[in-house]
C-alpha cells in the first residue's frame, strides 16, 4: 500500500473581514441559529472562522491536485489571549486552539495583515 501526503502549496482567500470580538460572537450566533455548527479557531492571537469551497467541481478538484485550495471567506478578530468560548447572551461559542499547521500559518498571515492595516491608518 502506498500512502502519499500532499499538503496545499497555496491558499486563496476570496473574502476576509475583520470584526470586533463582539461582532464575531454575534455573527457566530447567527450562523448557529441558521442550523450550522460553528467552532472558532484560535492561534497566534487571532480568532477566526473560515468557509472553504468544497471540491465539488472538476475545476476545484483540479486546482487542489495542483496544490491550491480556496476559501470563500474568513471572518476574524484579534484575541491576544486564548479563551475557550465567546459568550453571547446565554450561549457560548466554542473556540479551539488549532494544531493544524495550515490554520496556524493562516493566523500568522492574518495577524500580519492586521498590523499592516493599522499602520496604514496612522
Amino acid at each position: 500500500m502506498k500512502i502519499t501526503y500532499k499538503p496545499a502549496e497555496e491558499l486563496i482567500i476570496l473574502e476576509m473581514v475583520e470584526y470586533t470580538l463582539q461582532k464575531l460572537a454575534e455573527t457566530s450566533a447567527l450562523i448557529q441559529d441558521a442550523g450550522r455548527p460553528i467552532v472558532l479557531n484560535w492561534a497566534e492571537g487571532v480568532v477566526f472562522q473560515h468557509m472553504p469551497l468544497p471540491f465539488n467541481t472538476k475545476e476545484l478538484l483540479k486546482e487542489r491536485q495542483q496544490g491550491r485550495i480556496y476559501w470563500a471567506s474568513v471572518i476574524y478578530a484579534p484575541l491576544p489571549e486564548y479563551r475557550p468560548t465567546l459568550k453571547i447572551g446565554p450561549r457560548d461559542i466554542p473556540i479551539v486552539t488549532t494544531p493544524n499547521p495550515l490554520l496556524i500559518q493562516v493566523a500568522k498571515w492574518i495577524k500580519r495583515q492586521m498590523s499592516r492595516q493599522r499602520s496604514h491608518r496612522l
